[in-house]
Order: C-alpha cells, then sequence, then structure tokens
C-alpha cells in the first residue's frame, strides 16, 4: 500500500524558510516566498507545501485553482490539505528560463497569458503578481500559468502590462536573438521593483 500524499507531506519538516527533512519519494524541484515544491517520484504530480507562517496560504490557493478548473492555462489540482496542495506537474521552461536559454518569446506566447488572465477575471478573480517565473512553455508549446495565490487581491497590479511593455519595446527590437544572462535579467528586476514600482505609487493615477 502506497503512503498517501497527506502521509508524505507530514514527513516533511520546515523551520522557517530552510527543509530541513523530506521522504525520499520528494525531489525538491522550487522555492518560493512561501512554499517549497516537490516532484512525488510515485505519481510525477507536483506538491506545493507551504511554509509554517503561510500555511493558511494552501486552501486559499486551493479554492481559486478551483474557480479555474477547466482552463488549459493552469494545472489541475488533484488534492489539497491544511498546508499543501498537490497538483499537475508542468514540464517545460520558464519565460525566466527562455530569457537564459534563448528560447524565444513569441507574440503567441503573451497572447495565451492574455487569454489565460482574461478567463481568471471571467471568474471573478484579479490576475496579479504575474511575472517570469510564474509563466510556463511546456515542452508541447502550450503556455501555463502557476501560483495563483495572489489572485484575490483586490489593488491593481500593472505587473503584465508592463513585462507586455518591455517585450514589444525592447525585446522584439534589440534582444530576441540572443541569450539574456540572469545577472542583467536580475538588474532590471532589481531596478523595476526598487524604483518603477515606488514612483508609480506617487503616481498612482499615471499610465
Amino acid at each position: 500500500m502506497h503512503p498517501t500524499p497527506q502521509h508524505l507531506t507530514s514527513q516533511v519538516y520546515i523551520q522557517s524558510d530552510r527543509l530541513i527533512q523530506k521522504p525520499e519519494e520528494y525531489t525538491l524541484i522550487g522555492k518560493g516566498r512561501s512554499a517549497f515544491v516537490f516532484k512525488d517520484e510515485r505519481t510525477n504530480h507536483a506538491v506545493k507545501i507551504f511554509f509554517t507562517e503561510f500555511e493558511h496560504l494552501a486552501k486559499q490557493e486551493a479554492d481559486i485553482y478551483a474557480k479555474l478548473n477547466g482552463s488549459p492555462f493552469y494545472p489541475k489540482v488533484y488534492e489539497a490539505g491544511h498546508n499543501y496542495i498537490e497538483m499537475e506537474y508542468i514540464q517545460g521552461y520558464t519565460f525566466y528560463e527562455c530569457l537564459e536559454k534563448g528560447i524565444y518569446i513569441s507574440d503567441e506566447m503573451i497572447e495565451k497569458v492574455d487569454e489565460a488572465l482574461a478567463f481568471a477575471r471571467s471568474k471573478g478573480l484579479n490576475p496579479s503578481d504575474i511575472h517570469l517565473q510564474n509563466l510556463i512553455l511546456t515542452f508541447d508549446g502550450e503556455v501555463k500559468v502557476i501560483d495563483v495565490v495572489r489572485f484575490t487581491q483586490e489593488k491593481a497590479c500593472r505587473q503584465w502590462d508592463d513585462l507586455k511593455e518591455a517585450h514589444r519595446r525592447v525585446y522584439q527590437k534589440k534582444l530576441f536573438v540572443k541569450r539574456i544572462p540572469k545577472l542583467f535579467i536580475e538588474l532590471v528586476k532589481f531596478y523595476y521593483k526598487r524604483v518603477i514600482l515606488p514612483l508609480r505609487m506617487l503616481r498612482p493615477n499615471r499610465p
């Protein structure tokens, strides 16, 4: 008899945001601001386990995914518990990795993200915190959006609009044939968060 996801997640020990212990069936594949993500080697599913102080977000994100059920742009959810979500494991490259590897981010990919976000809005959600590491180009050429926990926040988020503008004005004209070094991407992210966003807060009515 195979251990259940709930049994395996109980074997994951996290101290603050540090991983102390995990079952051998789980392979760590990612770490975010509020959770670790593992691949369950038995089922080929992804398991997102939240840090102790963010456990309440598990139900919140599971409820959001339930509203998005049926859309091809979001992963399927198989099970959720008080601190975890078991979902579809998506194979591909994040848009961030596409920049690093020189994989062209096409207009069609941008349009698919727009479709995904429009679907979320049609379900009464407010897509927020859309960034390059939350967008995945699958090995089949499809686009997936992950990490939707902030889709219920009320304030407007311009991040995706800004990314689209950078894609149109800079990426398409100058950088689309090149691999972009990670250091450069991180510097742009730092400038955006520390300069552009604070200025926008001071002038909220500016486009």
